[in-house]
């Protein structure tokens, strides 16, 4: 069975057309944890250590009898290398490693034996061979130029988030002791806030137009003598709102509310797909003001 063939058979889900494959579903159990051989090609996916090996193996082969060979990745959205498709950044690449080690995305290695001046041998083993896959395509001996979750990552953890602050009423940040009080989280415009999304500089992710967009996994309120979270609750104006407290003596409080995001990226219009990992942000301070009524008796 040829390379490509069998490249086919084992991943007939995955679309062989250029571009971004919009496929979110998981894929079917056992079709990628395969070990078994088919003219010497090992199709399973790849450690860290084993893509290392490689790489060392081929130093040393160099300057020894043993053969050598040259090593290239395409996406597994493709039939193999030179094939339609061939460098597509897929959706089920980065599907593929959320539940195995390497950020991914995942990417299916082929090797040729090839001769001293580089060029392949002849004969099937001069041919490209199925060895596996890896969700650590940056070590995949001679990889340049790879698009990493890890870029993705960066680029997101450099979005330009919208820093929240908090509104409280009774309005004008005055209240009084013992008087109910509500808290409401409150995004401004600058940046971008939870849903609004980002298009980092392609230059940085290898030339691919990577939207990103934040969410919000929890907020917490420091309302000063207290504090209100981690939650997922935004709060709300009166009489409504579920973030409510009441002080117990005059004075000042400084009040804020800090959030952590986490997001999502997509590439081509494809679905959105999560992103390792999460950002910490300190919300801006708000000076609130305590003051305690006192009751006075007038007589006519």
């Amino acid at each position: 069975m040829k390379a490509a063939d069998l490249a086919v058979a084992l991943v007939p889900l995955l679309s062989a057309a250029g571009g971004l494959t919009a496929v979110e579903n998981e894929p079917q159990k056992g079709v990628f944890s395969s070990s078994a051989s088919e003219s010497g090609a090992d199709i399973r996916f790849r450690s860290l250590n084993e893509l290392r090996g490689w790489a060392s193996e081929a130093v040393i082969a160099t300057n020894s009898d043993k053969p050598k060979y040259d090593y290239t990745s395409v996406s597994p959205c493709s039939t193999g290398p030179g094939s339609p498709g061939a460098d597509a950044l897929c959706l089920r690449a980065f599907n593929l490693c959320l539940s195995r080690p390497g950020d991914g995305p995942a990417v299916a290695i082929y090797r040729r034996e090839v001769d001293a001046d580089a060029g392949p041998v002849e004969g099937a083993a001069g041919a490209w061979q199925a060895v596996g896959y890896t969700c650590f395509p940056e070590a995949v001996p001679g990889a340049e130029n790879v698009l990493t979750m890890a870029m993705i990552r960066e680029a997101f953890h450099d979005t330009d988030f919208s820093v929240p602050t908090v509104n409280v009423q009774p309005e004008g940040d005055v209240t009084l002791v013992n008087l109910p009080t509500f808290f409401e989280v409150v995004f401004p415009r600058e940046g971008f806030g939870p849903g609004e999304v980002d298009r980092p500089d392609p230059a940085r992710l290898m030339g691919h137009a990577v939207e990103v967009r934040p969410k919000v996994k929890t907020v917490t309120y420091s309302l000063g003598e207290t504090v209100v979270g981690p939650t997922r609750d935004l709060g709300g104006p009166y009489p409504d709102g579920s973030v409510v407290h009441s002080y117990g003596s005059a004075g000042e409080q400084v009040v804020r509310v800090d959030v952590v995001y986490t997001g999502q990226f997509r590439v081509g219009g494809s679905g959105w797909i999560d992103i390792p990992g999460e950002v910490d942000l300190e919300g801006a301070p708000v000076t609130l003001t305590v003051r305690e009524a006192r009751s006075r008796l007038y007589t006519r």
